[in-house]
């Protein structure tokens, strides 16, 4: 059975999809016909409310001629070129926000504390190159139809929008470079605490040299007690269902988890946990900003999109 929490983007997705109006204009409309956008449209750079003239083409796109220039037309290969370029914008930003909502709501930034995780980085490295370049070919394809696209709204949030994807790609660059590195030689020096044997008190600090990723002892705590559960087969590597990292305090994941604290009692009891709140190190305050700030840029460009009025 599809674990509801995987299935709800493609949900989302088939609902938006389904419950999306026609499009009944594009740039190549312009281009067709030889005439501004402001033609059709009330914006000059288009979108939004129709003239007279927007609303006769689109009673009658076939029959409708321009009002003062004659019918040209835009050469296929071009035609074919933007949508290829179009498509690529549009997918690559789904796989871009979507990981970062994903990573954000549902794994939540704790989950690459211990490291930034590999995957993430290739899918976001990959998108946002792509995204960049289809955007800036785009833009000048719009240009070309209309020189004062600046100047209405569409190109006023359009501006916003690159300003908040060029502020987002800097701090991706940031953590990948100045934050990971750091966060990675973090983890290998909790690597190497020492727990004195048959001590049974361990701190936060302890317990995480305890992650399993140098194929040493795996040992988690919850509820105040600490467990190993280094033979445990959902625990191999030192990762359980792909979310949840050994070494760390998981009292607070048992409230959204589908079991409750008795699956402890198939593992043994090593310990308890002291008490008293770790040091957070700086990096992972740095770090789980620039997440957060991330997660606000995926919801302002989401906000353009909703603002352009398509």
């Amino acid at each position: 059975m599809l674990h509801v929490g995987k299935a709800l983007p493609v949900i989302l997705c088939f609902v938006t999809v389904a419950a999306a109006s026609p499009v009944l204009a594009t740039e190549d409309y312009a281009l067709d016909t030889g005439q501004p956008c402001s033609v059709c449209h009330i914006s000059a750079s288009g979108g939004g409310g129709l003239t007279s003239s927007g609303e006769a083409y689109a009673a009658d796109p076939g029959g409708w001629r321009p009002p003062s220039m004659p019918r040209t037309g835009t050469p296929l290969v071009l035609k074919v070129v933007h949508t290829v370029i179009l498509y690529a914008h549009i997918l690559f930003g789904v796989v871009w926000i979507g990981t970062i909502l994903y990573v954000h709501l549902v794994l939540k930034p704790k989950y690459a504390l211990g490291g930034l995780p590999r995957s993430e980085l290739r899918l976001a490295w990959l998108s946002m190159p792509v995204i960049a370049v289809t955007g800036v070919l785009l833009t000048v394809w719009r240009y070309r139809l209309n020189a004062g696209l600046f100047s209405g709204m569409f190109g006023k949030l359009l501006l916003v929008k690159m300003a908040v994807f060029a502020l987002m790609m800097s701090s991706a660059t940031f953590v990948t470079l100045y934050v990971g590195p750091r966060l990675k030689r973090l983890v290998e020096s909790r690597g190497r605490v020492d727990h004195a044997p048959d001590t049974p008190d361990y701190t936060l600090e302890e317990l995480k040299g305890f992650d399993g990723e140098r194929g040493d002892r795996v040992l988690i705590a919850a509820g105040g007690v600490v467990y190993d559960v280094t033979g445990s087969r959902l625990w191999k590597g030192g990762r359980h269902a792909g979310r949840h990292r050994a070494g760390e305090d998981l009292t607070a994941f048992l409230r959204d988890a589908p079991h409750d604290a008795g699956v402890f009692e198939r593992v043994e009891r090593v310990g308890v946990l002291s008490a008293g709140p770790a040091a957070v190190p700086n990096v992972v305050r740095v770090f789980t900003v620039n997440a957060y700030f991330n997660l606000a840029g995926c919801f302002l460009i989401i906000l353009v999109l909703v603002l352009w009025r398509w």
